[in-house]
C-alpha cells in the first residue's frame, strides 16, 4: 500500500501562535481516534501557542501511553538536574506485544556471521529514532514531537496501520531537558498577549549561558562519542539496545535561513562513512523535499553542514549501520520574529519539523528492506575488511594512572567496542606495555568502523573546512601511551579477559604510630583525595622535590607533587584522618602509605623547606556575558562534578563588587573579557600581588597579558615595520583571489580542533604528577601567548614538529612550532598562569585537565625565577 499523505494547511502559511490549531500540523483527510488525548488536553494550550516545558512533555507522553495500545513510555535516566529522560516506543500493538523478540532478532541481524545472508524477513520492522532539541533553545523540535506522537498514536486507517507494522518508532521528545526547561521559562516569561516579532524584543535575546547547553553548559550534541554526561550515556545505551536504522536529529539555525536537511557538503563527509549511507540519505532526502515542496517551504541540502565529526547525533549512527539525518529549522527564538524573508512564527517552525518527521517515517517504511540490508551488510563488510587490514588493533597503557585507562575502557564499552586485558609483554615503537596494566582493542570486531573512528589520527584531508573539530583521537584525549599494532605482530593470545571499566580501588597501607602518610600525585583523582582532606581541616604538604621513604610495606619512591599528611601537626583527630585517607584510597583509587620516619631514605625529608604547606582551595570562576559558556562549563564540571571542589560562579559584570581576597584563585576561560574596566583590572592585579593566583586560558590569558601583566605583545615579539627617510615602505600589493574562495581562506587561518604534541617540564609545579615529557594537547583556536624572557617560566611548549592529528594550515603549524603553551609568572606574592588552550576541552581531555588542577593546587608554590641582572642561565 502506498504511504501517501498531504497537509491540510495552505502553502507558506505562517500562523501566529495566538491563532494556531492542531489541524495546522496534521495530514489532511486523516481520521483520529477520539479516545486518544490531544496535546492541548494535557498542556492547557495548543502546540505552538506557548513553549512546552519538559514536565508537560513527560506528562503528555504518559497520557498517550495510558490511552493508546500503540505507545509505550519508559524513563531511560535522569539529567544533572534530576529531570526524567523519557523515550516513547510507538508501533503496531502486535509489534509492541513481541517487542523483546523483535529487538533480539534486530540485534542479531547486525551481528556479523549471525545473519550474513538471506532476504530481509517480511515481518522485521525497521527502527527509526526521532530525536528532538538536543540544543534546548532550538525548541521547535521538542514541540513538534507532541504532534508527531499524537498522530502516530491516534491516526486511523490502513495507511497508518501499515506504517506502524513496518516500523518501530522511537521518539525522544527532549534530548536536553535541562536546557529546554531553561529556554521555555525564558520564552514564556517574556511572551505578551500580542506576539512581538521585533528581533530586539527581550523574548528573542536570551541571557548567558542560554538554553542551548545542559546543566554544566556543555553542548550535548558534541557528547555522543565522549559520553561525559548522564544524558549522553543514557541515550547511547538506548542506541546500542535498539540499533536504529535511521536517526533523525532535529535542530534550529539562524533566523535568516530557511530549512536544511542532509546530505550536506559532499566533500566534507567522513571517509569512514560507507558510500551506501550517503545514497540512503539522498533517497530519504527526496521524501523530505516532496513534503516541504507541498507547502512551498524553502530548504537547502548541500551547503554549510557536514558529516565529519562522529560525535554528533546525525553522524554517530553513520558508521553503525544506520543513517543519521540532520534537520535545521530557522529559529524563531520565541513565538514570532521578523526576518528578511518575512514573518517567522513558532507554529510554522514546528510544522516544518512535523513534516520532515513524517517524511522520515514514510521514507524509512518505503526503504525498509534497503535500510535493514545496509545495516546487516555494513557490519559484515566492515568486519571482513578489518580481518584483511594490515592493522591488527591497538594497545593502550595506563601511564601510571589506571583511573584514566579505566575511564577510556568505560567509553569503549558503552559504545559496544571490545577491550581486553593484555596477556603478555609487548614493545612497539619505543613503548613498552605490560600485562595487568595495559589493554588491547582488536580491530576485527563488530564495531570495527566505530573503533577506527575513535583511534584515528588523520593529518591529511581533502577539504580544509570543518563544521566541527577535525580530530578526536580517544587515547590522546586521555593522555595515555598507545600504539597501533600491525597485523603481522598481532596474535590471538594478546587479548585476554575483558578489561575493567571501573576505577580500581587503592589501599591505605597503615602503621600503628607513623610520623605521617603520603600518596603520589599521579592518579587522576589525587586532587579529589586532597580536597577531601583540606575540606575536613586536615593539614597537607606538597613535595616540590622527589624523595624515598620507608613505609609500612617497604621503601617507596615519591615523585614531584606527592602529598604528605604529617601526623604531629594535625588538629583533626588521628582516627578521623585515617578514615579520610581510607575513603580517599578506596574511592579515589590512590595508594596511601604510612611513613615510619621523617628522615628520608633519599631526597628531601618530611620537614624540608621543599615540602610546602598547601592551602584550602577557594576558587572563583568568572562566568556571564563575554565568557565562552562551553569552556567555563568544562571547568565547573571538572572542579565540581569530578573533583568535589566547590567553585563560586560569579558574573563578569559583578566582579567590581567582589572581595577578591575571599578567594584563593580566579579562573578566566576563553571569550571576550573586554567588558572588564580599568578598575577591575587594577583590583585583580593588586589581588595577585597580595598572593592570589590567576589562572587564565585562551582569551582570558590574552586579557591577563595586557591588563594584569602589562605585556605589550607587539613590542615583545612583533618585528618593527621597516621605514625609510621618506616614510614607511609601502605594503606589497594584495593578490586578487576569487570571491568564492573566501570560505577556504578562512579555514586556512583557523585551527578547527586538532591535536598537537607539547613538551612538559616535569619538575615544574604545573607538571607535577605527569610521568611523560611529551603530552598531547587539544587546540581549537589560534591564541598565542607572548613569550616570557624568564627561561624557567614556560613549563609547556609546543614541540618542534607538533601535529599529531587533525587539520592545520602550514602557516599555522609553522607559527605554532616551539611556541609557549603555558607560562607561569610570579607577580608580587601571587602567580599568573596563562594557558594557550582549553585544558578540559569538552570534559574529555583527561590528560591536560591536570594542568588546570596543578595550577590551582601548586601554582602558589611557584618561586620567582627571574635571574639577577647580568646573570645568564647555564
Amino acid at each position: 500500500m502506498a504511504l501517501v499523505w498531504v497537509l491540510a494547511a495552505a502553502p507558506s502559511a505562517a500562523v501566529l501562535p495566538t491563532e494556531v490549531e492542531l489541524d495546522y500540523y496534521l495530514p489532511a483527510d486523516t481520521v483520529y481516534d477520539a479516545a486518544i488525548p490531544r496535546p492541548a488536553e494535557v498542556l492547557g494550550f495548543e502546540v505552538g501557542e506557548w513553549h512546552a516545558r519538559p514536565a508537560q512533555i513527560v506528562a503528555y507522553a504518559q497520557r498517550l501511553a495510558a490511552a493508546s495500545p500503540r505507545v509505550r513510555v519508559e524513563e531511560i535516566g535522569r539529567t544533572h538536574e534530576r529531570r526524567p529522560q523519557v523515550l516513547l516506543t510507538v508501533s503496531s500493538p502486535g509489534n509492541l506485544a513481541r517487542l523483546d523478540e523483535l529487538l533480539a532478532r534486530h540485534r542479531a541481524w547486525s551481528e556479523p556471521g549471525v545473519a550474513a545472508s538471506g532476504e530481509v524477513p517480511a515481518d522485521m520492522p525497521a527502527v527509526v529514532w526521532l530525536g528532538y532539541s538536543i540544543h534546548g533553545d532550538e525548541a521547535s523540535g521538542a514541540n513538534a514531537s507532541l504532534v508527531v506522537a499524537y498522530h502516530l498514536a491516534a491516526a486511523q486507517g490502513p495507511a497508518a496501520e501499515a506504517l506502524l507494522e513496518r516500523l518501530v518508532v522511537l521518539i525522544d521528545p527532549a534530548l536536553n531537558p535541562d536546557g529546554l526547561g531553561r529556554f521555555a521559562q525564558w520564552a514564556n516569561g517574556h511572551r505578551g498577549a500580542v506576539p512581538v516579532a521585533d528581533p530586539l524584543h527581550r523574548e528573542h535575546v536570551q541571557p548567558w549561558p542560554s538554553g542551548r547547553t545542559n546543566h554544566y553548559w556543555f553542548d550535548l550534541n558534541r557528547d555522543w562519542l565522549l559520553l561525559e554526561h548522564p544524558e549522553s550515556r543514557h541515550r547511547v545505551a538506548v542506541f546500542q539496545r535498539f540499533r536504529p536504522n535511521v536517526f533523525a536529529d532535529f535542530h534550529e539555525m539562524g533566523s535568516e535561513a530557511t530549512y536544511f536537511f542532509q546530505p550536506g557538503v559532499p566533500s566534507r563527509t567522513n571517509p569512514l562513512t560507507p558510500r551506501r549511507n550517503v545514497e540512503l540519505t539522498e533517497a530519504l532526502a527526496r521524501h523530505h523535499a516532496t513534503a516541504l515542496d507541498a507547502v512551498a517551504s524553502l530548504y537547502f541540502t548541500r551547503e554549510t553542514f557536514d558529516d565529519f565529526y562522529f560525535g554528533k547525533g546525525s553522524t554517530y549512527p553513520d558508521i553503525q549501520g544506520a543513517v543519521g539525518v540532520l534537520f535545521e529549522q530557522a529559529s524563531v527564538a520565541g513565538h514570532a520574529r521578523e526576518t528578511g524573508r518575512g514573518l517567522l512564527t513558532f507554529p510554522f517552525a514546528i510544522r516544518n519539523h512535523v513534516l520532515t518527521s513524517l517524511s522520515t517515517l514514510h521514507g524509512a517504511a518505503e526503504l525498509r528492506q534497503e535500510l535493514l540490508r545496509f545495516q546487516r551488510d555494513g557490519y559484515r563488510q566492515a568486519l571482513e575488511e578489518a580481518r584483511r587490514d594490515t592493522l591488527g588493533g591497538w594497545v593502550i597503557g595506563p601511564a601510571a594512572d589506571p583511573a584514566r585507562l579505566a575511564g577510556l575502557v568505560a567509553v569503549l564499552r558503552q559504545h559496544g567496542i571490545e577491550a581486553r586485558r593484555l596477556t603478555r609483554d609487548l614493545t612497539l615503537d619505543g613503548e613498552s606495555f605490560r600485562p595487568g596494566e595495559a589493554v588491547v582493542v582488536p580491530l576485527a570486531q563488530r564495531q570495527a568502523l566505530l573503533a577506527r573512528a575513535l583511534f584515528a589520527a588523520p593529518t591529511e584531508f581533502p577539504d580544509s573546512t570543518f563544521y566541527d573539530i577535525s580530530a578526536w583521537t580517544l587515547p590522546l584525549a586521555f593522555g595515555l601511551p598507545w600504539v597501533a599494532v600491525p597485523r603481522r605482530q598481532w596474535a590471538a593470545d594478546l587479548a585476554g579477559e575483558p578489561a575493567a571499566d571501573a576505577l580500581p580501588p587503592g589501599a591505605l597501607h597503615d602503621a600503628p604510630s607513623p610520623v605521617g602518610w603520603a600518596f603520589e600525585w599521579t592518579g587522576y583523582y589525587a586532587p579529589r583525595a586532597l580536597q577531601r582532606l583540606l575540606a575536613a581541616g586536615v593539614r597537607a604538604l606538597g613535595a616540590t622535590r622527589p624523595f624515598e621513604s620507608d613505609t609500612a610495606v617497604g621503601r617507596r619512591s615519591f615523585g614531584y607533587g606527592s602529598i604528605l599528611v604529617p601526623a604531629g601537626v594535625q588538629e583533626v583527630e588521628a582516627t578521623r584522618v585515617r578514615e579520610l585517607l581510607a575513603t580517599a584510597a578506596h574511592e579515589d583509587g590512590i595508594d596511601v602509605y604510612a611513613l615510619g620516619s621523617g628522615l628520608a631514605a633519599g631526597g628531601v625529608d618530611v620537614g624540608s623547606p621543599s615540602v610546602r604547606p598547601l592551602a584550602p582551595l577557594r576558587p572563583l570562576l568568572v562566568v556571564g556575558e563575554g565568557v565562552d559558556p562551553n569552556e567555563a562549563g568544562a571547568v565547573w564540571h571538572l572542579l565540581d562534578h569530578r573533583m568535589g571542589i566547590p567553585v563560586a560562579l560569579v558574573d563578569a559584570a559583578r566582579l567590581d563588587g567582589v572581595r577578591l581576597h575571599d578567594y584563593s584563585h580566579l579562573v578566566l576561560t576563553g571569550g571576550d573579557h573586554g567588558t572588564f574596566g580599568d578598575e577591575t583590572a587594577a583590583a585583580i592585579e593588586a589581588w595577585v600581588e597580595d598572593g592570589g593566583t590567576l589562572v587564565a586560558s585562551k582569551g582570558g590569558a590574552k586579557w591577563a597579558e595586557t591588563a594584569v601583566l602589562g605585556i605589550d605583545a607587539e613590542a615583545a615579539g612583533a618585528p618593527a615595520a621597516e621605514a625609510t627617510a621618506s616614510g614607511p615602505v609601502p605594503a606589497e600589493p594584495v593578490e586578487p583571489r576569487p570571491y568564492a574562495a573566501w570560505e577556504g581562506a578562512v579555514a586556512e587561518r583557523r585551527i578547527a580542533g586538532a591535536i598537537f604534541s607539547a613538551r612538559l617540564d616535569l619538575t615544574h609545579p604545573l607538571g607535577y604528577g605527569y610521568t611523560r615529557e611529551l603530552q598531547p594537547v587539544f587546540r581549537d583556536g589560534t591564541t598565542t601567548l607572548t613569550p616570557s624572557d624568564d627561561p624557567f617560566a614556560t613549563p609547556l611548549r609546543y614541540a618542534a614538529d607538533p601535529l599529531l592529528a587533525g587539520y592545520v594550515s602550514p602557516q599555522n603549524l609553522a607559527a605554532l612550532s616551539g611556541s609557549p603553551a603555558a607560562i607561569v609568572t610570579r607577580l608580587g606574592e601571587g602567580v599568573v598562569v596563562r594557558l594557550a588552550d582549553d585544558p578540559s576541552f569538552r570534559g574529555i581531555w583527561r590528560g591536560t585537565q591536570r594542568l588546570l588542577l596543578n595550577a590551582l593546587v601548586f601554582a602558589p608554590l611557584v618561586r620567582d625565577t627571574a635571574l639577577p641582572e647580568g646573570v645568564a642561565p647555564r
